[in-house]
């Protein structure tokens, strides 16, 4: 009868360290989908988080070698994919839809702790900020838009203006609170992976 071979992570590491493939695929293969979907998860598109897991998985190969990682890998591991994901949400946060989302933590979300609520609150007052120094019309559209839930169809009948105009409106709204959140865009990664768990 064939004894069991138990692979510990330190002694994956190690046989990582000297270059063992085989030794890092084992690895890979015994976190790769708890750290997909810890980024999944936060950034709502699994081809994302894929590749993000996966240039994890890179650098630890490329930096084999000089690699020390004292305590878990589990920990160490799960700390990379939460600092690339607030890096990643970060560069991009004036596209995708980050913002939606922010607007639905804004709404729903109550922070454990007194600091993250203090920063939500801090979010908040920039937003508002925003949409009131916006012209008349774009904050009418942006409202009706994304507190009354209308369509764009819906706010052109409304407003009495074409489809494309209620559209631009939205586009420049949107432009405008990202701009003015952008200084904080850390602040707003942290807060969203916090309620995206």
């Amino acid at each position: 009868m064939e004894a069991v071979v138990i692979h510990t992570d330190e002694i994956l590491l190690s046989q990582v360290a000297g270059g063992d493939k085989d030794a890092f695929t084992m690895l890979y293969r015994r976190y790769w989908h708890a750290l997909f979907t810890t980024a999944a998860k936060a950034l709502r598109s699994k081809t994302d988080a894929a590749d993000l897991v996966q240039d994890i998985f890179l650098s630890i190969w490329n930096r084999r070698h000089d690699l020390r990682i004292t305590g878990s890998l589990a920990a160490y591991l799960q700390t990379s994919v939460k600092y690339s994901v607030i890096k990643y949400i970060e560069k991009n946060i004036t596209r995708r839809d980050y913002l939606v989302l922010l607007t639905d933590m804004l709404v729903h979300y109550q922070p454990p702790d007194v600091e993250s609520q203090l920063q939500i609150k801090e979010l908040q007052t920039v937003i508002q900020s925003a949409v009131d120094q916006m012209p008349q019309k774009m904050r009418e559209v942006y409202q009706l838009s994304r507190k009354h839930h209308l369509s764009h169809k819906e706010i052109a009948e409304r407003l009495g203006i074409s489809d494309e105009t209620v559209k631009k409106h939205i586009q420049h709204a949107l432009h405008i609170i990202k701009t003015s959140i952008s200084h904080n865009a850390t602040t707003l990664a942290v807060l969203l992976i916090q309620w995206l768990k």
